[in-house]
């Protein structure tokens, strides 16, 4: 199994996603509403994967993955972002991200998402 780290300033999405991958598919899940937490969580915990939230107050997606990436190199990442914006996303990829998805979120695509990171 593996061990997941989601980031969003929604906690119900974080709660959703937590159900999803810890209650029915046996994975580990760590949630994070900010930046710091997610740092500390990488450094504490070095999650195989990191499902970030791009649009959040304070400091944006993208940067929180540029700082996962600095601490543990060999995280994997897929965005979440509620606005399907191809820009944002392209950054996202060149920092690293393995894919991006769109709110409202497809639980099951997403599980595939996932297994395909994790388990290759």
């Amino acid at each position: 199994m593996a061990t997941i780290m989601v980031v969003d300033d929604d906690v119900h999405i974080c709660q959703l996603v937590n159900d999803f991958f810890s209650g029915l598919k046996g994975h580990t899940v760590y949630q994070a509403h900010h930046a710091d937490a997610a740092v500390a969580i990488v450094q504490e915990h070095k999650p195989d994967l990191a499902l970030l939230d791009i649009m959040m107050p304070g400091v944006h997606g993208v940067e929180v993955l540029r700082r996962i990436k600095r601490i543990h190199p060999d995280i994997k990442a897929i965005m979440i972002t509620a606005v399907d914006d191809k820009d944002i996303a392209s950054e996202a990829m060149a920092e690293g991200a393995a894919d991006y998805v769109t709110k409202p979120l497809d639980l099951n695509y997403l599980d595939a998402l996932v297994t395909f990171q994790v388990m290759g």
